[in-house]
């Protein structure tokens, strides 16, 4: 969810607006999902999107990295990651410290400080897959400890996958991933768990990632392009008649949501009419703040749930689009700043680079 394009020296552009504009489609599913789950059942699917993203863009990112500079600058990595991730996430934690600091009484403070001290550490996810401690305001977080968690161990794995067919090893762990998701879910396991666990749900990180990868030649790019409205209705389907908790969800459903994800990105970097349509400047906006949005609209969401009594559909929606004007102001006054300083912390390219390729599948 926090990862940004950024391009890999292989003749794509640096920046792909179509890319924000299916970020911008992804955050729409959710915040609408988290208000008024019975009208887009299926909306859990964005995060799935944001997932490929994150696997294809950092993906590509290393891959450019080996290409260029012969080696991977891991602290270089982590700098970049925080000063993309951590500003923003850091104002929300602090609003949430706020809060616990000025509950109502010491046990609900105690309450919320337990939620803040999972996000904090990163183990959202497994919080909420086991249910260890309340998460508050801040259960959303779990999609942003996967990512981190993705962060840790996909690096490290790449260096040591690199020319050792990459992509073969990825399908393989996605389909161990898929079956044991599909094992414990079969088995009873709650859709909580297959949902939240990195062990059962990072397929999709997995799927962006061979994405990332595998040559696709003009031929190919062509015909996903042509073929997009398949994966547009494909992923239509599934926001509007897939529940998070069916048995279909948390076996195939997820994997399906990431492979129609995966497709779009194919699609909308290719010239057409889905590039076109993603590439409409509020759609570029909205994805560019969509980080923001992610952090600010469940917390508004809860707050207001717990205070009105009764509340109806219209004013959940009212609650989640602001915090769209939050998300605006965080981006230009905090994320853009530390943007600016991310773009610095780029290794410098070796004085006369080997030839090599993207791919070593």
């Amino acid at each position: 969810m926090g990862a940004m394009t950024e391009g890999t020296g292989t003749g794509l552009p640096r920046h792909e607006p179509g890319l924000d504009g299916i970020r911008a489609v992804a955050i729409l599913a959710i915040v609408i999902y988290h208000a008024c789950p019975d009208a887009l059942p299926g909306g859990w699917a964005g995060v799935d999107a944001f997932f490929v993203l994150s696997g294809y863009l950092i993906t590509r990112l290393l891959a450019r990295e080996m290409v260029e500079t012969g080696r991977l600058h891991f602290g270089l990595f982590y700098a970049r990651r925080a000063l993309r991730l951590m500003p923003a996430f850091g104002l929300l934690l602090l609003f949430a410290l706020a809060r616990a600091a000025l509950a109502p009484s010491e046990a609900a403070g105690q309450l919320q400080f337990q939620g803040i001290g999972m996000a904090v550490t990163y183990l959202m996810n497994w919080n909420r897959a086991f249910g260890w401690v309340n998460q508050g305001i801040l259960g959303h977080t779990w999609s942003l400890s996967m990512e981190e968690q993705f962060y840790l161990l996909w690096p490290v794995c790449f260096l040591a996958l690199w020319r050792r067919r990459p992509v073969a090893w990825l399908a393989g762990a996605t389909g161990l991933i898929i079956a044991w998701r599909c094992a414990l879910a079969l088995g009873g396991a709650d859709a909580e768990r297959t949902y939240n666990g990195f062990d059962t749900h990072a397929d999709a990180l997995a799927i962006g990632c061979i994405l990332a990868l595998v040559p696709l030649g003009a031929p190919a790019r062509l015909g996903l392009t042509r073929a997009a409205p398949l994966a547009v209705a494909a992923l239509a389907v599934i926001l509007l008649a897939m529940p998070f908790r069916s048995l279909w969800t948390q076996t195939w459903g997820l994997t399906a949501a990431a492979l129609a994800s995966a497709w779009l990105i194919v699609a909308a970097q290719q010239d057409g009419w889905l590039k076109r349509v993603l590439s409409s400047p509020l759609a570029v906006y909205t994805g560019r703040i969509s980080y923001g949005w992610y952090l600010w609209h469940y917390p508004f969401l809860l707050i207001g749930i717990w205070s009105i009594p009764d509340i109806s559909a219209a004013q959940r929606l009212a609650l989640v689009f602001a915090g769209y004007p939050v998300a605006m102001l965080s981006y230009h006054c905090v994320e853009r700043p530390c943007l600016r300083l991310k773009d610095r912390l780029r290794p410098k390219a070796r004085p006369e680079p080997e030839p090599a390729g993207l791919t070593a599948a």
